[in-house]
């Protein structure tokens, strides 16, 4: 598998990063023999990074990630994981991350990781739940805290989720502190790619992807499978959107016309889901999520596939540039 530099970290990453979170819940919901050699699928086809999060059922993805890696005779996976943050605790940030990274660092069984993520969303003024950036940025702030764990050796470097309001979370990338950022990007909602917004309605991620280049972050693709909605018909429960801005109704007839647009083209509607994201080839990896081996397989083939040919590219754009009105 393709391996592209990670911005300024300069690792070398996979073109696809192992997934551990909810929706798709492969670490979470299996059996240990299912999740072993989904990870041992994974690492002989060259996928070499794994993101995961403490949030991801309160523990049970990396403490999985823990117990399964070591019993592989050759594993080549980097890790990232990521803090939420409780912002009505007394407890300062410092001591909230100091905790949440030796709790993680315990469950994956590991003395440091590759990368800590801020797992907030970000905020023009922060709320309960998210950070603005002047709290991320402030002395005793995020980044402070996060950059004191980086000189102590338990994490190599840091993120943050790009994910909120699009000034906020461009305030930021634009600092030039952080290393790495989690992109919303996919067939639905490609806006972080956008250099104008123009006519978009959707959740708006215009200059994201362009602002991260500039400052040379990592950049890794999130949601390419829009929680599911691009991967298949059926629904699971665990659909849980991060975006605002349509709603459901309006959702299910855009994934109607990127379908009907794609009707022809080879592949599953996953397989071209993903061939989307790496035809984009600003994004250092695409995070997927998996519920079974054989979603891991045909993610495999697609990548083997390659990205999607320019005609259908420019169609997708056509489509895109008139909120999905056209066809």
């Amino acid at each position: 598998m393709k391996k592209n530099r990670f911005g300024r970290t300069e690792y070398q990453i996979s073109q696809l990063t192992f997934g551990g979170g909810w929706v798709g819940g492969i670490l979470i919901n299996s059996n240990e023999k299912i999740m072993f050699d989904a990870l041992n699928l994974a690492n002989k086809n060259g996928i070499n990074w794994i993101d995961t999060a403490e949030a991801y059922s309160n523990g049970v993805s990396e403490k999985n990630i823990g117990k399964i890696l070591p019993q592989m005779k050759e594993n080549k996976f980097y890790i990232s994981t990521k803090a939420k943050l409780d912002l009505e605790t007394k407890e300062s940030i410092f001591s909230q991350l100091d905790r949440k990274i030796d709790y993680s660092l315990q469950r994956l069984n590991k003395d440091y990781v590759e990368l800590y993520q801020l797992h907030n969303k970000i905020l023009s003024k922060t709320d309960k739940e998210s950070f603005s950036p002047k709290e991320i940025l402030k002395k005793g702030g995020v980044l402070e805290s996060l950059e004191k764990l980086k000189s102590e050796g338990r994490i190599k470097y840091i993120g943050i989720t790009a994910l909120g309001d699009i000034d906020a979370i461009n305030t930021v990338i634009l600092s030039n502190h952080f290393d790495t950022a989690q992109v919303y990007y996919n067939l639905l909602n490609p806006s972080s790619s956008f250099s104008h917004k123009k006519e978009w309605n959707d959740h708006d991620f215009t200059n994201l992807i362009n602002n991260c280049k500039s400052r040379d972050m990592g950049i890794m693709n999130i949601r390419i499978f829009a929680a599911g909605y691009l991967a298949t018909n059926f629904r699971h429960g665990r659909e849980i959107p991060i975006t605002y801005g349509i709603n459901e109704n309006e959702l299910n007839r855009r994934v109607n016309k990127i379908q009907s647009l794609l009707n022809d083209l080879e592949g599953t509607n996953s397989q071209k889901a993903l061939r989307y994201g790496l035809s984009n080839k600003n994004l250092s990896t695409i995070i997927i999520g998996l519920e079974t081996i054989s979603h891991l397989e045909e993610a495999l083939k697609a990548n083997q596939m390659g990205p999607l040919d320019t005609n259908t590219l420019d169609k997708i754009s056509n489509l895109k540039r008139k909120n999905f009105d056209q066809i």
